[in-house]
């Protein structure tokens, strides 16, 4: 694989977690001076215990194709997942500690942090509290639990190592690493503390200079982002509607007798923003269009072009520098939810 960012994307079709490979990520965050090192130091027999209260509260989350991923009761009724887990539609099924199955409907996400809330009438075996308030701590020892390695709800211990990372602008800003052994199946599940409450879910996994890596969603200041997704409320990242965009490089410039530099648009998605716009892609059965800039900003990367778009909201009106042929146009573009979502 390339030296570059890059990321595989696996799925809700495999029950994953988003994944990224190939060259280190830039991380941020030092221990601070009052890390409680009671906590970091802590036994696995503490962490054992969690385990052993918490599990009841933990679920899988299964698809029309099988096993999605993970999710766990937090109050009765309500289902705290990853979005990526059940973004692709229901009906969705859970699979409770008890091995009941009860059937489940999407309440409220917000996408742009990777969280959902579904609701079912299943009676909860138990319930997790969310911690809010605390902030994490680099080389507290925690606890996730989830579905990965065809285990169901089976326990992972590990510690944090970075605070407030930004691995890929394909992820959510703000995440946590740690040293979490996770695998596909265990997107959504709870990363607990150990006092038992669920301090993030988790999202992804990587390969860093550190090593192997996994990533989770903290909830430390999000009580009013999850009351929100409890009453309903849906928010999307922004998107363009594109499949298949990539830099021009100077070898695939060449190939189709065009100047390097820019994003090679690729396929634009019926009904999308690009679409409405009236940019052209390879649907065309011509040379696709080439986004030179956003805002003025030059991208010449899937990821840079991807990283100016999401500096903003649905909604939000965007220029985009684009070249068609011998010509640059300008053209502006109104901001949507990717087509079909």
């Amino acid at each position: 694989m390339r030296k570059a960012w890059g990321i595989l994307l696996l799925l809700p079709l495999a029950g994953a977690l988003y994944a990224l490979w190939s060259q280190p990520v830039q991380l941020w965050g030092r221990p601070e001076k009052n890390v409680t090192w009671e906590l970091a130091q802590a036994p696995p027999e503490r962490l054992q215990e969690v385990y052993t209260r918490a599990h009841p509260a933990v679920l899988r989350i299964d698809g029309p194709e099988g096993s999605r991923g993970t999710g766990f009761f937090y109050r009765e009724g309500l289902v705290l997942t990853a979005y990526h887990v059940v973004a692709e539609g229901g009906p969705y099924t859970l699979v409770l500690s008890n091995q009941k199955r009860a059937t489940a409907t999407l309440l409220g996400f917000a996408e742009p942090m990777d969280l959902a809330i579904l609701a079912t009438e299943a009676r909860a075996p138990a319930l997790l509290s969310l911690e809010t308030q605390r902030r994490p701590q680099v080389g507290e020892a925690v606890l996730h639990i989830g579905n990965g390695r065809n285990q169901f709800i089976a326990p992972r211990y590990g510690r944090i190592t970075r605070l407030f990372v930004d691995p890929s602008p394909f992820l959510p800003q703000g995440l946590v690493g740690t040293s979490l052994p996770l695998s596909p199946g265990d997107s959504g599940g709870p990363v607990l503390d150990l006092e038992g409450k669920v301090v993030g879910v988790a999202v992804a996994i990587g390969q860093t200079e550190e090593g192997f890596r996994s990533f989770f969603t903290p909830l430390l200041g999000r009580g009013q982002v999850l009351a929100e997704m409890e009453g309903g409320k849906r928010s999307y990242w922004p998107y363009l509607g594109l499949r298949g965009p990539r830099g021009l490089t100077p070898e695939l410039a060449r190939e189709l007798g065009l100047p390097p530099g820019g994003v090679l648009v690729g396929e634009v998605v019926p009904g999308g923003a690009a679409h409405r716009a009236g940019l052209r892609g390879l649907e065309t059965g011509g040379v696709p269009d080439v986004i030179l800039e956003v805002n003025g900003v030059p991208v010449n990367s899937f990821e840079e072009l991807l990283r100016e778009v999401r500096r903003h909201q649905v909604g939000d009106r965007i220029r985009l520098s684009v070249r068609r042929g011998g010509e640059v146009l300008q053209v502006e573009v109104e901001l949507a939810p990717f087509p079909g979502r």
